[in-house]
């Protein structure tokens, strides 16, 4: 029986915005197996271009296109409605649901939206288990396939070698009592941050969805952090901006702090982020890397990310200290940079 684990979907609430699109606003997968591709072709024959990816298992993927390059989704109605929405991609079907396929089968959050409150009425674990229904069983097995071989022989590859189950339990024990040191952002964390507000590949720049609902890209040029408004259609528009030296991790309030330690153990409990962990071990070609002190320095470092992140919205809230409500802020601004780095599994 295939194991499916919803643990980091227990107790959350979310429920789709009217007027938000936002989720739209991203080149979503297309595989052509899927049940609706020939029909959205039929609506539009341009409507994909094809994603050269080398593994195997992602073959015959696809993207949606979007409206000039960089804008909404084209089948984006001008109300922020899917205009294909009964025939709409698998993708957009199961947000904000997503899966990992590692050693096992996971459903996570992807917490980029503001759909997601502690008042809302839809449940997350129960839309994960109504997910699953969108994914054939043939599917899933195959995936699952592939991901445990990554998997198989890590045993082997790394001399100090600790399962993911085992090596998630004890991160989840470090993420409880992770400390905040303000004031000792590694040069590291600076510099990855600088180089990801810095990239010339406008999807990859940091992206946010406002409290109303508007879209906004944050770009590094010339010493200034320009904040900048997205249209669906592709435009952009100059907001403000602010000096990338003022950038300094300032106070955060003690309800902030508890905001900040549940997220990571939101991101801890994910198996993308051990599978993350995995993945840079391999990649360090050293038989003896000591995988608990790798697996803490990268929790360390999304840590540091996040609160330089936090300092951002702060300082162009013109904000005093980091609060709860910027920390909520920041979560959205974060999530969907997170769901982009690689690991040793396959996301859907």
């Amino acid at each position: 029986m295939t194991e499916i684990d919803f643990t980091p979907l227990k107790g959350i609430k979310f429920n789709c915005l009217d007027g938000c699109g936002f989720c739209c606003s991203f080149p979503a997968e297309v595989r052509e197996w899927e049940k609706y591709f020939p029909m959205i072709l039929e609506k539009n024959g341009t409507a994909f271009r094809k994603w050269e990816n080398g593994h195997s298992c992602l073959n015959g993927i696809f993207t949606m296109r979007q409206q000039d390059e960089k804008g909404a989704c084209i089948f984006l109605c001008d109300d922020k409605k899917c205009g294909i929405y009964d025939i709409r991609s698998l993708l957009c079907r199961i947000f904000p649901v997503k899966f990992f396929f590692g050693w096992r089968l996971q459903l996570y959050p992807s917490m980029s939206c503001r759909g997601f409150s502690k008042d809302e009425k839809s449940d997350m674990m129960r839309l994960g288990k109504e997910t699953i229904e969108e994914l054939s069983p043939g599917f899933i097995e195959n995936m699952l396939k592939e991901s445990k071989a990554m998997y198989a022989d890590l045993s082997v590859r790394l001399e100090n070698y600790i399962a993911p189950d085992v090596l998630q339990s004890m991160l989840l024990e470090y993420a409880g009592e992770m400390e905040f040191s303000l004031s000792n952002i590694s040069s590291a964390s600076r510099a990855g941050f600088e180089a990801e507000l810095s990239s010339d590949c406008f999807i990859d720049l940091p992206s946010y969805l406002t409290k109303d609902l508007q879209w906004q890209v944050f770009k590094l040029e010339n010493g200034l952090v320009r904040r900048i408004l997205l249209k669906q259609t592709g435009e952009t528009e100059h907001v403000d901006s602010m000096l990338y030296s003022c950038l300094t991790v300032r106070t955060l309030s003690s309800d902030a702090v508890e905001a900040v330690k549940r997220y990571m153990r939101l991101i801890t409990s994910t198996d993308h982020f051990i599978g993350m962990v995995y993945r840079k071990a391999v990649e360090q070609k050293t038989p003896d890397v000591q995988l608990l002190l790798l697996a803490i320095a990268e929790l360390e470092n999304v840590k540091e990310l996040f609160l330089l992140k936090a300092d951002l919205l702060s300082k162009f809230e013109k904000q005093e200290y980091i609060d709860e409500k910027i920390i909520e802020d920041t979560i959205v601004l974060f999530d969907g940079y997170l769901a982009t780095v690689p690991a040793l599994g396959m996301i859907l």
